[in-house]
């Protein structure tokens, strides 16, 4: 008589007083990213444009732009580098970020690529930023004048560490000497992120502080009054939310074991089955780690059981196939058996985006318990198992 082995499966009020010192307060800037489980498993820039995208349209397109308003005058003349038109930009940083709940750090890599900023002072067709001649660190983009004011776009050249840039009008005699009012600036950069998808969702903060002034990150060179502040702070802001889609096709909630070629062979005389099995088939779509685990009505050593209505109780293996993109520990997922319990969870990493892939879910007993089970035919035996995917690491 044959045996019908049944596996069910769920899824489951204050007055305050401020002081206000000129020069002496501080200037932050927010950077910010996020990652929403696209296939291209990249952040993508979530800062506000600068100013200067509306006259440098252009140079917003393929790269990254903030504004870093800083403001302050500038005398200009033409006796030395530092006290022509002078900026010397901050070099590259190394900054951790930090998951909001859990702390768990990450670094990302920040420099400044370009710098614009409007000047004004004088007459604006020799303004020192306009027609200019520039030596140092910075190449000329673009310099538009709109009088008295011009604006100027500047690349520069070794982000890694910049050196000083200093410019004078082409059109500027030897005797030039203006006092030059700077503000409007914005800066290009270039953000270096870690991968998104070996990201925990949530969101990541941290900062970094540069000094402003002569020798400082920020430095205008000599001659510089009215500098709104002498620091500026950069804030960076990651938010990963992670796509996670799994799928059993319809009537896949309960999986019977059986012998790969049915149970005629054992009925007509022949050997015990060398084991009774099923694998289920799932979709999954991920962008990023997750974990699972399983539960069990009926727990046997690591495994989950089934029992039948005479209290016998026969334990079951349960392990997982899945993707490619998906992996435990550095290696591919292969029959990986599942640990009971939320402490136990096995952790995966995405190695990259994963979207709508196949895996497998995989039920078996072994053919020693089998043994065991055939005394006992006609009976059923049923259990239940709740499968746990985690992706609210």
């Amino acid at each position: 008589m044959a045996q019908l082995m049944r596996f069910w499966l769920a899824w489951g009020g204050a007055c305050w007083l401020l002081l206000f010192v000129p020069g002496a307060q501080a200037l932050d800037v927010t950077v910010s990213a996020e990652y929403l489980g696209k296939g291209a498993g990249q952040f993508e820039n979530t800062t506000p444009p600068a100013l200067f995208c509306r006259r440098f349209a252009y140079r917003c397109t393929n790269n990254d732009v903030v504004d870093v308003p800083l403001t302050y005058s500038k005398e200009v003349t033409t006796v030395a580098p530092r006290a022509k038109f002078f900026i010397q930009m901050p070099g590259r940083r190394q900054v951790d970020v930090y998951h909001e709940v859990t702390g768990e750090p990450y670094t990302v890599s920040f420099e400044f690529t370009g710098v614009s900023q409007r000047t004004g002072g004088g007459a604006w067709n020799r303004n020192p930023t306009y027609d200019a001649v520039i030596e140092g660190g910075c190449n000329h983009v673009a310099a538009v004048a709109n009088p008295p004011w011009v604006f100027f776009l500047w690349d520069i050249t070794n982000p890694t560490a910049p050196a000083g840039c200093h410019s004078i009008s082409s059109r500027s005699p030897s005797d030039y000497h203006e006092i030059i009012d700077v503000t409007d600036m914005g800066i290009s950069y270039n953000l270096q992120m870690p991968a998104p998808f070996r990201m925990k969702t949530g969101l990541y903060r941290g900062s970094t502080t540069y000094s402003v002034g002569p020798g400082g990150d920020f430095d205008f060179g000599d001659g510089v009054t009215a500098l709104n502040s002498n620091t500026v702070t950069v804030n960076f802001l990651l938010d990963v939310q992670h796509a996670f889609f799994f799928e059993f096709p319809p009537g896949t909630d309960r999986a019977v074991l059986e012998p790969r070629d049915g149970w005629l062979h054992w009925l007509a005389g022949g050997s015990v089955p060398q084991r009774l099995y099923r694998d289920l088939p799932f979709r999954l779509s991920s962008s990023g780690p997750f974990k699972v685990y399983k539960l069990c009505q009926y727990d046997i050593d690591a495994r989950c059981g089934l029992a039948n209505d005479k209290g016998d109780r026969i334990p079951v293996l349960l392990s997982l196939s899945l993707p490619a993109g998906i992996q435990h520990r550095g290696g591919p997922v292969e029959r990986l058996a599942l640990p009971t319990g939320r402490a136990l969870a096995l952790q995966f990493e995405a190695a990259q985006p994963t979207l709508n892939r196949p895996g497998q879910m995989h039920f078996e007993i072994a053919k020693e318990d089998v043994r065991r089970m055939l005394p006992n035919a006609g009976s059923v035996y049923t259990g239940l198992a709740t499968i746990v995917f985690d992706a609210e690491l």
